[in-house]
């Protein structure tokens, strides 16, 4: 049985696993004082943080993968890059070893590192509206864009935990079904630190809204631990599955898959939007794609009544177009519908203030 389904089980705390979670708990509380305690040293400035003569605003959260932070950044990036604000985002680059950081290419690499999957669908979404960096160390990535393009604002994908980097603005993203993770602390759930670090986003953004019933919920859950910021909240809105050469075609009988932190959040996705699934097959979150994993997804396909494969952005951006026309796969994109646009527009002029501020 592979990590990623052995966590998945002690997060759900199915069968037998409801006890090793337990077992783990010592762990996970060991794991949450030390994350606090990190926290507390930087916050308190006994430990230093990089400044940059530059807005910085981070796109993170408190729980592993899974919760629309990419989407996020690609969206206020746009948004940012329309007004006329030069921009440029860092990711970490999960590929990389222990070289200097890049610029990413429309998904390709400048100095010929291998690239992670959120560096490529980075680059080529955001290539001709925004500068794109990505390496190991994000704050290291975030000295090259701002030495090289000299932007208005960095915008920063997975920073909320990165302390070493001081952030003007935090935007801290959350599951609307979960916004406190499942099974509590890792490694027994997928909360990356307390919910208590809420208090010290600028923003909130709820992610994933199904009903007003359930965004009331959330409201209410994460107003607890964070009353004076604002509320931003979204709906994952699908569009028409894509070929390998971007042409959209028809909802149909699939064969699904991917490597994203959380899959059965896709699976639901796909149902909602009419597809009939015959099989789904997960891999593990920023999974290699392999000769042999290739050979049994057509393998899959070939031996269902499927009309096709169907996968996710993420998990495209790393097998490649080739890949997907040897496939037969289609990729389901998905965009992010703002419930409530004054939140927004808020959040984009509180960030516009920070850059005159910075003149």
């Amino acid at each position: 049985m592979r990590l990623d389904e052995i966590h998945r089980k002690l997060c759900s705390r199915e069968g037998f696993w409801l006890w090793v979670a337990w077992l783990l708990q010592p762990v996970a509380f060991l794991y949450l004082i030390g994350s606090s305690v990190n926290r507390f040293l930087y916050s308190k400035r006994i430990l230093s943080r990089r400044t940059f003569n530059t807005v910085v605003v981070s796109i993170g959260n408190i729980e592993v993968g899974g919760v629309g932070k990419t989407p996020v950044t690609i969206r206020i990036a746009q948004k940012l890059a329309a007004m006329g604000v030069r921009t440029s985002v860092v990711c970490k680059n999960l590929s990389a070893g222990r070289g200097s950081p890049v610029a990413v290419r429309q998904g390709n690499s400048s100095g010929g590192t291998q690239l992670s999957d959120e560096a490529i669908l980075l680059g080529r979404v955001l290539g001709n509206t925004c500068s794109v960096y990505t390496g190991k160390d994000k704050t290291s990535a975030v000295e090259r864009a701002v030495r090289e393009m000299k932007p208005h604002v960095v915008i920063v994908d997975d920073g909320f935990q990165h302390h070493k980097l001081h952030r003007d603005l935090d935007v801290v993203v959350l599951n609307a079904d979960h916004p406190f993770g499942q099974g509590g602390a890792l490694p027994a759930g997928t909360l990356r630190e307390s919910s208590s670090a809420l208090a010290s986003a600028d923003y909130l953004w709820i992610n994933g809204v199904t009903s007003d019933t359930q965004l009331s919920l959330a409201r209410r859950l994460v107003s607890g631990k964070n009353w004076k910021s604002p509320f931003v909240s979204s709906s994952v809105i699908p569009g028409k599955p894509l070929k390998h050469d971007g042409n959209p075609d028809k909802v149909g009988k699939v064969v699904a898959f991917c490597g994203i932190g959380k899959p059965y959040g896709f699976k639901r996705t796909l149902e909602k939007t009419g597809f009939e699934i015959t099989r789904f097959l997960i891999y593990p979150d920023h999974w290699a794609f392999t000769d042999s994993d290739i050979d049994h997804l057509m393998d899959s396909l070939k031996k269902s009544t499927a009309d096709y494969l169907i996968t996710t952005e993420k998990d495209a951006a790393r097998l490649g177009s080739g890949l997907l026309k040897t496939l037969n796969a289609r990729v389901l994109p998905i965009r992010l519908s703002v419930t409530e646009q004054s939140a927004e527009d808020e959040l984009l002029g509180k960030i516009l203030e920070l850059v005159e501020g910075k003149k």
